[in-house]
C-alpha cells in the first residue's frame, strides 16, 4: 500500500518527555529496504583540510575545478587569488579545532549522514523509479562561503548536493554561522537530509503561475513538507520546519486562535507581497499574532491545510499531490476548519 501522511500529535504526559514528530502507521509505510540505491558522499572538506601550503591549496583546486568554480564562485585563473585568502583560514588553529570537534561521533563522526540519505533515496526512487541519486559533496571551510553565496550551507541540483557541514554543527559547534538563533534548529547534522529532501521536493512540487495568493503560497509549502515527511518518514516534524518541539505543541493546541487571525484578517485569498511576507517568509516570531507565535505560521498552516486533504483522499498518491495545483481544491476538499484532528 502507498504511503498516507498522517499528522499525529503526543500529548505530554506525566513523566515521558513530549517528542513533536509526524507519526505514520508503519502498516501503510512501504517497505524500501529492498530498493537498491548508490549514496555516493565524496568528503572534499578531508582532502582541502589535509593542504598544508599554497601550491597544495592550488592542486586540490586544479583536482575540483568545477566544485570550487560553484562554491568559491571563482574561474580557474583567480585559483592564485583564492589560495592566497582560504590558506590562513584552514591552517588556523582554531579553525583546525573546529574541525576536529566536527569528526567527532556527536557531529559527522558517524554514519548518520550515509544512512539518512539512503533513506530518502530508497523512498524517492520507490516513489519515483527514474529518480537519479546525485551526488553528494561535503566541506568545510569555517564559513568562507558565508559571503560569496546566498546559501552556503546548502546548494541543490538534479546532479548534485554541496553541505557545507560548518554550517550545520549547530548550537554546540565551537563557532556559529551569522544566522540567527531560531534559525539554529535548521543547522543541526540531523536536519541536513531533511532540509536537503525540502530543496529537492521543489523538482516535484507543480504551480499554478497565476495563482498568487497567500493560500497558494501555503498549500506550497505544506506539498513541500507532506513530500519530505513521506520521503522520511522517520524524522521529527522539527527538523522539517525549524520550530522547537514546544512551538509545535503550542500552534497544534492553539491552532484555532491562529485559523482565526487569518479568517478575520481576511489572510487567504490577499496577493500583496508585504502582507504574505508576515506570515511566509523566515522570520523569529509571527508579531501580528502574538509574541509567541513563531514565524512563517502560514507554511505551517498550510502543512496541517494539505496533510488533512492528503488524509481525506484515501486513494490519492503522492505523486498525484504533487501535482495538483489547484490550493483552493485541496483547501476545500481538506475540511481543515482550524482544529486539532480530535476535536473534528
Amino acid at each position: 500500500m502507498l504511503q498516507k501522511y498522517k499528522y499525529y500529535i503526543i500529548l505530554l504526559f506525566s513523566s515521558l518527555v513530549f517528542a513533536c514528530t509526524s507519526e505514520q502507521d508503519s502498516s501503510s509505510e512501504p517497505d524500501v529496504s529492498s530498493v537498491k540505491v548508490n549514496v555516493a558522499i565524496q568528503r572534499l572538506d578531508k582532502d582541502l583540510l589535509a593542504c598544508k601550503d599554497k601550491n597544495q591549496l592550488i592542486n586540490f583546486f586544479n583536482a575540483h575545478k568545477s566544485f570550487v568554480s560553484t562554491y568559491f564562485q571563482v574561474l580557474p585563473q583567480d585559483f592564485d587569488k583564492l589560495a592566497e585568502r582560504l590558506l590562513p583560514v584552514i591552517t588556523n588553529q582554531a579553525f583546525q579545532d573546529f574541525y576536529k570537534q566536527s569528526q567527532e561521533p556527536a557531529f559527522f563522526g558517524n554514519t548518520e549522514l550515509e544512512d539518512d540519505f539512503k533513506e530518502a533515496f530508497q523512498h524517492l526512487k520507490y516513489y519515483y523509479p527514474d529518480f537519479k541519486e546525485p551526488k553528494i559533496i561535503t566541506i568545510f571551510t569555517g564559513f568562507f562561503a558565508q559571503d560569496i553565496l546566498s546559501s552556503p550551507e546548502l546548494i541543490i541540483s538534479d546532479s548534485l548536493i554541496i553541505i557545507g557541514l560548518d554550517y550545520f554543527m549547530g548550537k554546540k559547534g565551537k563557532f556559529l554561522p551569522d544566522i540567527y538563533d531560531y534559525q539554529l534548529r535548521k543547522a543541526s547534522p540531523h536536519a541536513i537530509v531533511p532540509q536537503a529532501v525540502l530543496l529537492l521536493s521543489a523538482k516535484y512540487n507543480a504551480t499554478k503561475p497565476s495563482e498568487k495568493s497567500l493560500l497558494a503560497d501555503m498549500v506550497w509549502y505544506g506539498k513541500s513538507y507532506v513530500f519530505g515527511h513521506t520521503m522520511m518518514p522517520s524524522k521529527a516534524d522539527s527538523l522539517f520546519i525549524g520550530y522547537s518541539d514546544a512551538q509545535l505543541t503550542d500552534c497544534y493546541t492553539f491552532q484555532k486562535d491562529i485559523w482565526a487571525h487569518f479568517i478575520d484578517n481576511k489572510l487567504l485569498y490577499t496577493n500583496e507581497d508585504p502582507i504574505k511576507a508576515k506570515y511566509i517568509m523566515d522570520r523569529p516570531t509571527t508579531p501580528e499574532i502574538g509574541a509567541s507565535c513563531p514565524g512563517g505560521i502560514g507554511r505551517w498552516l498550510g502543512w496541517r491545510i494539505v496533510g488533512k486533504y492528503f488524509d481525506e483522499n484515501d486513494k490519492l498518491t503522492i505523486q498525484q499531490l504533487m501535482k495538483e495545483t489547484n490550493a483552493q481544491k485541496i483547501f476545500e476538499e481538506s475540511h481543515y476548519k482550524g482544529l486539532p484532528d480530535e476535536e473534528e
